[in-house]
């Protein structure tokens, strides 16, 4: 029988490094992070005087991680179709779950109209149809929390699903225009292009409207360009080298440009960095098992919801609401990773499989009609018959 440890050992080995351990630190420090704003504290955990956001920090690391690997996915494999089935079945399946239990489990315990009324209400639907459409997004359900500190939103982290899907197409379309092969450039251009806009936005040099897209217009700007560095930081992986020098490097730009009104363009830079180099550089026995690091996106689907249920129960204290919150989220999301998002990821080669044999098919069929040769048929031609005669 093999003993706890060694099995422990031999999950990491299955591992092939730290990126799984610094999504589930990045997903545990969401939860955190919104504890205070859910219980009516402040807009973050961290006091203002640090100068840092922990959730946008964390969620910035989420694109960070997510471009340099999504890019990687490309590269392997640049079929558009293919591409975005692989997208489709990373992102839709936890969410669609997570919205209908929001919607038929979550609301009918919470609201505070009649049942039959809720079931009968018209955004209690669309508040699924919406959210997996993506534009426009809807947070709240009837009656839902109505009473909570952070009143009627029911899952709040639902807003960056949209930022991180533009991240897939634009991965697509720098894929498409050679991004990873003869045309690395334009990987910087977009980068320069976004985090220019960004300054001009951030010293109030440029006026836009609150929203592009259907999506806030700042962190919309601001996470593609992260997610457009991180790109950059693979295309050009030869020349980018992450060492433990280079997080001394980047901890210190952040520290010389504290409370600077740029230091949010310069985090384009040293966040994405810190977390590639973090996830590069662990030790081994950081490294949590892939079946633990892939739960990060269910733990971040279900952790808002979670916190809102413990406040609604009365909890006030933001030490008190995450402690209770991450176990909970933590839970919810290993449950949705190994009975939703990975039985659906696994469908990936079925239906690859599928459309292979489908091409092939039709590839010997036009193979066949190409190789077909029509004979004409000839009528033989049949002699007179010569009649010969014996000797008499």
């Amino acid at each position: 029988m093999t003993s706890g440890t060694a099995g422990g050992r031999a999950e990491r080995a299955k591992a092939t490094d730290g990126y799984g351990t610094v999504r589930l630190l990045a997903a545990f420090a969401v939860i955190v992070d919104h504890a205070a704003e859910l219980t009516g504290s402040g807009g973050s955990v961290l006091p203002s005087r640090f100068g840092v956001d922990l959730g946008a920090v964390a969620v910035a690391v989420f694109m960070a991680m997510s471009g340099y690997l999504v890019i990687q996915s490309w590269i392997r494999d640049p079929s558009v179709w293919r591409f975005t089935v692989r997208r489709a079945l990373r992102i839709v399946p936890g969410l669609a779950v997570v919205l209908l239990l929001s919607a038929t489990v979550l609301g009918p315990v919470f609201t505070t109209m009649p049942v039959s009324d809720y079931f009968q209400a018209g955004p209690t639907w669309q508040y699924i149809w919406h959210n997996l459409e993506l534009f426009p997004q809807q947070y709240a359900l009837p009656g839902v929390f109505t009473d909570n500190p952070y009143p009627n939103v029911v899952n709040g982290s639902l807003w960056s699903i949209p930022v991180e899907v533009l991240g897939y197409g634009g991965v697509a379309l720098l894929g498409l225009l050679g991004v990873a092969k003869k045309r690395r450039y334009l990987a910087i251009v977009v980068v320069l292009v976004l985090g220019a806009l960004l300054q001009r936005i951030l010293t109030n040099q440029v006026d836009l409207p609150s929203t592009l897209l259907l999506t806030p217009t700042l962190p919309l700007i601001q996470y593609l360009a992260i997610y457009g560095v991180s790109v950059a930081m693979y295309t050009y992986r030869e020349h980018v080298r992450f060492s433990w020098a280079g997080v001394a490097v980047a901890l210190g730009v952040e520290v010389v440009m504290y409370a600077s009104a740029t230091t949010e363009v310069t985090r384009l830079v040293t966040v994405p960095y810190l977390a590639l180099a973090l996830a590069s550089l662990m030790p081994r026995r950081l490294w949590v098992p892939q079946s633990v690091g892939m739960a990060s996106y269910g733990i971040y689907l279900y952790g808002f919801p979670t916190e809102q249920v413990v406040v609604h129960f009365g909890a006030r204290s933001t030490v008190l609401v995450a402690l209770l919150s991450l176990p909970i989220a933590f839970v919810l999301g290993m449950l949705s990773w190994h009975i939703v998002e990975k039985p659906c990821m696994n469908l990936r080669s079925k239906i690859f499989r599928a459309s292979l044999e489908r091409s092939r098919r039709k590839e010997q069929e036009e193979l066949v009609n190409a190789q077909t040769v029509v004979i004409p048929v000839v009528e033989p031609v049949v002699e007179p018959a010569v009649e010969t005669s014996g000797p008499r």
